[in-house]
């Protein structure tokens, strides 16, 4: 319950940006359609998960930074500083799984984005998850403005690299995984994704544990 409060806190402060994000992941995966149909789907999918993800996240970093005096105030209630560091995390995933929900929704009217099924979220919760399991400890080590950095290059990078990276795989023979399962292969992705999560997760609120907020 004390996790909840926590998130729905982190959503109370970026509620002016959420209607934005809704229209730029409706519009992002419509944009690929048109410049690059081929690869349509799952580039507009990954491009919209990170910027929503991203820009959130940086835009609640700021928020927070503005009033340095909140997370001291937070630690000194019941709140532990384990729940302030998984609220981040559980923050990013819901807008993950909202990001799901949108391209699932316009996959219905736009069929040329294909279906989303099991391996398209998969691949992108792992490239998320990657992201995040870095990116996460290295934040609440460093702080919000010496990572600032990492956003920056994080949006134009994704914007020019993804396209030529998917373009890429789809090329790469995987032949010695088509004995196996897709079903048991994409689990096998979101155990890993969640493993990295979790490892990342328990360096982030090890640092936080010790830092100084005074």
């Amino acid at each position: 319950m004390m996790l909840l409060h926590l998130i729905k806190k982190d959503f109370l402060l970026v509620k002016k940006y959420a209607l934005m994000m809704i229209v730029l992941c409706t519009f992002i995966p419509l944009f690929t359609l048109w410049r690059i149909p081929t690869l349509a789907g799952p580039v507009g999918f990954c491009l919209s998960v990170i910027f929503a993800i991203f820009m959130l996240l940086q835009y609640l970093l700021l928020k927070e930074t503005q009033f340095p005096k909140a997370a001291t105030l937070l630690c000194s209630t019941p709140y532990p500083r384990e729940l302030l560091v998984l609220s981040k995390y559980s923050f990013c995933l819901i807008i993950y799984a909202a990001c799901c929900v949108i391209f699932g929704l316009e996959t219905l009217v736009f069929h040329q984005l294909g279906g989303i099924h099991l391996e398209l979220p998969s691949v992108v919760f792992f490239i998320l998850s990657v992201f995040l399991g870095i990116y996460m400890p290295v934040l609440y080590k460093l702080g919000y403005e010496k990572t600032k950095f990492v956003f920056v290059v994080t949006i134009m990078g994704s914007c020019f690299a993804l396209p030529q990276l998917m373009e890429i795989s789809s090329k790469v023979n995987l032949g010695s995984l088509a004995a196996i399962s897709p079903s048991i292969f994409y689990g096998g992705v979101i155990l890993i994704s969640l493993i990295i999560l979790a490892i990342s997760a328990s360096l982030s609120i090890k640092i936080y544990s010790k830092a100084d907020l005074a």
